[in-house]
């Protein structure tokens, strides 16, 4: 069994700093780690309010490279000057949001947080899934073959048609069955199926984290409760850019715990 602490979220549940990010402490047999590391201003707050010492985070794992994901680390490494970071290739590429009648949006990583990568040493790229410590599994890219519809607004100029596939999103898997995400980009059915073949042999029973389905279609809420229910899962800790209607459509439609992840919660699993 692991401990996760919400450190980082849209939503509250003791009072801490708020920010739209996400950040949460792993306690595991391997050890600790912090999965992501909010927008920047509130991770080094509610560690303190939540007794974690910030130097006791010496692994830093990131789903993906935009700045609500990775704007924690200049002020974590200032703290922690031996992290070791564990990010897919293309983290810190520039990449933008372009909604229909609305100015383009940068959602690169901040340059405080690329410049405290520092030495090349430092940081260990993950290009296919892999066991980094025993039992403590990093998927690496995620392969898009659901067909569920997972591309959004996003590209890698302010202007030009290159459409930005978050190439560098990963999960973190741990043996004992959590499944950890930053936004699932690459969409819930794609990553669990990924997980599934190349981790056979582990049960996966909870999903923790973000599912970037703010904006989904009520066709895709279907079809992604449809296969949800097939699995053999126990609980849902969701937040971040899931979406409150997402969350009640799945409390209303699947069997098992579909709970609202707010910072400052603990969670055993």
């Amino acid at each position: 069994m692991s401990k996760f602490t919400i450190v980082v979220d849209n939503l509250t549940a003791r009072d801490l700093a708020v920010e739209h990010g996400f950040a949460l402490v792993v306690d595991c047999a391997a050890g600790r780690f912090l999965f992501d590391t909010g927008a920047g201003a509130a991770l080094l707050p509610n560690l303190a309010a939540l007794g974690i010492p910030a130097g006791s985070l010496r692994r830093v794992i990131f789903s993906h490279g935009h700045f609500d994901h990775t704007g924690g680390l200049a002020a974590l490494a200032a703290v922690e000057p031996e992290l070791q970071i564990y990010a897919a290739p293309g983290l810190t590429c520039r990449r933008y949001s372009r909604h229909p009648g609305q100015k383009p949006y940068e959602l690169t990583m901040p340059v405080a947080s690329r410049q405290a990568l520092g030495n090349p040493a430092r940081l260990q790229e993950i290009a296919t899934f892999q066991e980094i410590l025993p039992q403590v599994f990093l998927t690496g890219p995620i392969p898009r073959i659901s067909g569920e519809d997972c591309g959004g607004p996003f590209f890698l100029s302010e202007s030009g048609p290159e459409q930005d596939f978050l190439s560098d999103e990963q999960a973190l898997l741990l043996g004992d069955g959590t499944l950890v995400q930053g936004c699932c980009h690459s969409g819930i059915i794609n990553t669990l199926e990924y997980c599934r073949r190349c981790a056979p042999q582990i049960r996966i029973r909870t999903v923790i984290g973000g599912l970037h389905l703010l904006h989904a279609s009520p066709e895709r809420l279907r079809r992604t409760v449809e296969y949800l229910q097939k699995l053999d899962l126990q609980e849902l800790i969701l937040g971040h850019c899931t979406g409150a209607a997402a969350i009640e459509y799945f409390q209303e439609h699947l069997h098992y715990p579909v709970r609202l992840a707010r910072s400052g919660e603990i969670y055993e699993c």
